[in-house]
């Protein structure tokens, strides 16, 4: 490294680019990151690989499209990027340990309960530490964060160079006003009639108990309203970065030994296709986020308007920096920016790839294609192969026929010369021999066989002829039999590692239909909660070339709602249940304010 530089790393979680004002949004949202993005290189096609933070920040910290969990366990037995029993691999790297490794200090400031020194992340940080916050609000508000992060600065050890991480949650839910009013007001609508102080809806709160994101009932108003304290949130931000910037520069005030990084796990949608919050539908307002680079030797008024992804970011800092990667370590992304910090000759790209357990995608100039897991419920649900036109910000869905066929195969087959070989090499790689009991939900299963499933999503909106169909339903959460007789089983498989499992079907039981009053609140309490209460044992069975296959009866679903597969591999010792600590409590809280839990 020719001259010592430091890294500001800012992650302004759950931040959609549009709503920057420099991409356009109307209201004064950013004028601290516009001038920032004037002075360096402003990426202004850049898009998440994933949908939200658990399966981004793998992505971002080490430019990989395919990589376990790496922040604190949310639920280690109850998902495959998680599984207790999950490994990392040796020829990956993450961002903030290569730094250390050349000499870094590497500390860290964070908003989010999940980005925690206890996490396979944090352990690349000489400190990284999670702002005090009351539990009930979720998470601390920026003006905390940068306090930490200015403190963190001032008492660096300036003998080295400093990679600072600062995380911000901001225009995450929950959303509080900063001034209890909205900065950027809807002309004569009286918003606390229709909202809360956290941003949440009051009107039709049935629809949120059961999809969190479900906006179908907004009104233009509200959506309005929804964005004006988005941009809210977003503006108090950009106000307390100001302070943070003004730190970094009593000490470097062209910042010239200082790169400041501005990026985002994910966006957020606003209402617009009847949804919020951030789910995989891979909408523009959930994928395209901000990417702003600048200090050292990168240049003034660079704009890239070709694609670039997430899995960019990390290699692109490191050219920066000229710390190459450990040997035998490798990353999927490539460096946007040269040495010299002007935009490289082969920046930019002609597609952006999307990564996930249960779906992959491609993003172009004029289609999306996304692709559900063969077998799996979402290809029930949608059908294997999504293809959508794009057309500015809206998506018109495809029929895949015709020319539509045509374009289907050639982005397949894009797809896969991109993401195939990385994902098998990942799937074989990705688990040590279980040592646990482990759940493996619906979502994640390959339906085998032959017997039909309809598929009935039970939320608000159900009505109780819809679930009079006869034979195996999926709801959207689980599977059940409802009515019929002489239902044939359900074949299906699970990809877990080679041995012996003895098997168990995790289900609740689902009582009589009421005849006549208290529907809503019977299909709530049979088919929201995602707890099993009852355990019907299948027997024992082994995997086959790393899949699991398994047959289940019609009865061990009749009147039963199935949410899950739980496996107990053989010589496993069950271990005994530990009560939660005060500061598993208040976990559990700050989760169930960000609405990750109920």
């Amino acid at each position: 490294m020719p001259e010592a530089v430091s890294v500001v790393f800012i992650m302004l979680d759950a931040t959609r680019a549009d709503r920057l004002s420099s991409f356009g949004n109307p209201h004064p949202t950013t004028p601290t990151l516009d001038r920032l993005a004037a002075a360096g290189a402003l990426f202004r096609r850049h898009f998440a690989n994933s949908h939200a933070t658990r399966p981004s920040f793998p992505q971002l910290m080490t430019g990989r499209y395919y990589f376990q969990n790496i922040l604190r366990a949310f639920v280690p037995n109850e998902h495959p990027r998680e599984f207790p029993f999950s490994q990392g691999d040796p020829t990956a790297a993450f961002l903030p340990g290569v730094l250390r490794g050349c000499g870094f200090q590497t500390l860290g400031v964070s908003a989010h309960p999940w980005f925690v020194a206890a996490s396979d992340l944090g352990r690349h940080f000489d400190r990284l530490d999670l702002v005090p916050a009351e539990a009930t609000r979720g998470y601390a508000a920026a003006r905390d964060v940068v306090d930490q992060a200015c403190a963190a600065w001032r008492g660096r050890d300036a003998r080295r160079p400093l990679f600072l991480y600062v995380h911000f949650m901001d225009m995450h839910m929950p959303r509080y006003l900063p001034e209890d009013e909205p900065r950027f007001p809807v002309v004569g609508y009286d918003w606390r009639r229709r909202f809360k102080a956290t941003g949440e809806p009051r009107f039709h709160p049935e629809r949120r108990r059961w999809v969190r994101a479900d906006a179908r009932d907004f009104t233009e108003l509200d959506r309005r309203h929804f964005a004006a304290v988005y941009d809210s949130r977003l503006s108090y931000t950009d106000e307390e970065l100001v302070r943070l910037l003004t730190t970094v520069r009593e000490d470097d005030p062209d910042l010239r030994r200082t790169l400041v990084v501005v990026a985002s796990d994910h966006g957020e949608e606003l209402g617009e296709a009847g949804r919020t919050d951030h789910t995989d539908s891979l909408a523009d307002g959930a994928q395209h986020v901000p990417w702003i680079v600048a200090g050292g030797p990168v240049g003034a008024g660079q704009l890239c308007d070709r694609f670039t992804e997430n899995i960019d970011i990390a290699p692109t800092l490191l050219a920066l920096l000229g710390v190459p990667l450990p040997p035998g370590t490798r990353m999927d992304g490539r460096p946007q920016l040269d040495a010299d910090g002007r935009l490289a000759a082969r920046g930019g790209k002609a597609a952006v790839y999307y990564a996930w357990e249960t779906y992959r995608a491609i993003r172009t100039r004029r289609h999306l294609l996304r692709e559900n897991g063969r077998g799996s419920f979402a290809a029930l649900r949608d059908g294997e192969v999504v293809l959508y036109r794009l057309d500015g910000r809206r998506r018109v869905p495809l029929s895949v026929e015709g020319r539509a066929a045509r374009i289907v195969e050639q982005l397949r087959a894009r797809l896969d010369r991109r993401l195939g070989r990385r994902e098998r090499r990942f799937v074989r790689s990705r688990y040590e021999a279980p040592h646990t009991r482990f759940l493996v939900r619906p979502e994640f299963w390959r339906l085998d066989g032959g017997t039909p499933v309809s598929y009935v999503p039970i939320d608000a909106a159900t009505r109780r002829w819809d679930l009079r169909r006869a034979g195996w339903l999926w709801t959207g959460r689980g599977v059940t039999v409802l009515h019929g007789r002489d239902v044939g089983p359900l074949s299906v498989s699970l990809a877990v590692p080679d041995g012996i499992y003895q098997v168990e079907v995790a289900a609740r039981p689902i009582g009589p239909t009421p005849f006549l009053l208290g529907f809503a609140r019977w299909c709530r309490e049979s088919f929201s909660p995602e707890t099993a209460t009852v355990h019907v044992a299948l027997g024992v069975v082994r995997t086959d070339n790393g899949r699991l296959s398994v047959t289940l009866p019609s009865a061990v679903a009749l009147r039963r709602h199935i949410v899950g597969l739980r496996l107990l591999p053989a010589g496993a010792v069950l271990a005994t249940e530990e009560e939660p600590s005060a500061e598993d409590e208040e976990l559990r809280v700050r989760l169930q304010a960000l609405g990750y839990v109920e």
